[in-house]
């Protein structure tokens, strides 16, 4: 894996594209959006997309990028704290940043491809759920959280395993790291804040992870042990 942070994914721009941060080069000017992908299932995942005027090109494929284009992005998954969130906010700003995007014309292949490197950074939390995989077992869920390190800063990102991936990365531990291939996902889910009557409906974004492998707990273990 050359760079520990990479997404590849298709979608359409669903939401108007805003420009967040001006500036008198149009190439250091930078936009925010929502990207929406239909799951081969049906189900809509919608993200926040940001990007760098640069990222389109020429400014005559950057006025492409507009609300109902479907594009292709390449870049990575970023996260950033949120300073006073408000009700229904999420805490950490998690978000998809574009290094290169384009109209899909002539179309790529659709694709949602994640490959990320970092550290597990909190204890994974495992599960079983009543909904049961077509075969009668039970569902395996764990999920944790991976710290990938970028000349951009360090991400906090979500992952979520399920199956044989979850059952394998219970046994992961705080300070291992892991390579993760998978796609980005999003859900939403209720969550009542205190001094509101109403629950509020929150968006959560993470990768489901394909495969999750330990690349280094060997190194980890003999240096504790010579500690």
């Amino acid at each position: 894996m050359s760079r520990n942070n990479t997404i590849g994914i298709v979608g359409v721009i669903t939401a108007p594209v805003k420009l967040i941060v001006d500036a008198n080069d149009w190439k250091q000017r930078v936009y925010e959006t929502t990207l929406t992908r239909i799951r081969p299932s049906g189900t809509a995942d919608t993200f926040i997309l940001r990007f760098a005027a640069s990222a389109a090109g020429t400014e005559r494929m950057l006025a492409q990028i507009a609300e109902n284009a479907e594009v292709l992005v390449g870049g990575e998954i970023r996260t950033e704290n949120v300073s006073n969130p408000q009700p229904g906010e999420n805490r950490v700003k998690i978000y998809i940043y574009a290094e290169v995007i384009a109209v899909n014309e002539p179309p790529a292949d659709d694709q949602n491809e994640v490959k990320l490197r970092g550290f597990v950074c909190r204890a994974p939390w495992y599960k079983t759920t009543k909904r049961r995989q077509p075969n009668g077992r039970k569902m395996h869920v764990t999920d944790t959280i991976i710290a990938v390190n970028t000349p951009n800063g360090t991400s906090y990102i979500p992952c979520a395993c399920f199956g044989e991936n979850a059952i394998y990365a219970k046994t992961l531990k705080v300070g291992d790291r892991v390579d993760v291939y998978g796609r980005m996902q999003s859900r939403k889910y209720e969550k009542k804040i205190e001094g509101h009557e109403a629950p509020y409906l929150f968006n959560a974004y993470e990768v489901c992870a394909v495969k999750i492998q330990c690349t280094r707990r060997k190194e980890r273990e003999r240096e504790e042990a010579e500690a």
